[in-house]
């Protein structure tokens, strides 16, 4: 399976997904090179989750499996996500972080002043649609190497495309139980990877 630390002192992509209050908070990592993307996607859960959620047979079963991070209490520890991406960057050299800013101010305010590179990513169809166009494109050229995680695998077989009058796409759930977080954060580092001008046209020439 992936690991970033197979990936020492490469250029990194993040995209994090995090979750408003108690649930699954989803932090892709997105590594370019010999032309292909490597994803490598870490999640956490507050342990109330465990107890008093409609996914919690699901959750404690990933918990054993070593597919999920349990954090202490019954809220999103932003602070524990925060130290892995610290810890990460001593691994890779993460160019930049893609995060929804609704719900994730002081989280924002806190990275930053750590001296990461923090990008706000709107989360309308917009936004998403070249990403998850190119996403699929990109897989089914065999350009993107996935790492093997449960979840991951779970969240794309939870996602639904929703488009407007202009075929713009995006991913969205078919229900509460139903989360794609995983698929979302990994659009997210795709998305601001293909916003970077000096690589925007590297992945849509291979």
């Amino acid at each position: 399976n992936l690991k970033l630390e197979d990936f020492k002192g490469e250029q990194c992509f993040i995209g994090v997904d995090l979750a408003a209050v108690s649930d699954l908070t989803a932090l892709s990592f997105m590594i370019p090179k010999n032309d292909k993307l490597y994803f490598i996607t870490k999640y956490y859960l507050p342990n109330s989750a465990l107890y008093d959620n409609s996914n919690a047979e699901l959750y404690k079963e990933w918990k054993r499996k070593g597919y999920l991070t349990i954090t202490d209490g019954n809220v999103t520890d932003y602070d524990y996500i925060l130290r892995d991406i610290l810890k990460a960057n001593s691994e890779v050299f993460i160019y930049k972080i893609a995060y929804d800013s609704y719900n994730a101010t002081q989280w924002a305010i806190d990275a930053t002043t750590e001296g990461l590179p923090l990008e706000p990513y709107s989360q309308a169809l917009w936004s998403f649609n070249r990403p998850t166009k190119e996403l699929e494109r990109l897989i089914k050229s065999g350009k993107v190497v996935i790492d093997n995680n449960e979840i991951t695998r779970w969240c794309f077989s939870n996602v639904t495309l929703k488009s407007d009058h202009n075929e713009n796409i995006k991913p969205v759930k078919g229900s509460d139980m139903q989360k794609i977080d995983g698929v979302i954060s990994m659009i997210e580092a795709l998305g601001i990877y293909l916003n970077t001008p000096i690589y925007n046209n590297i992945i849509t020439a291979v």
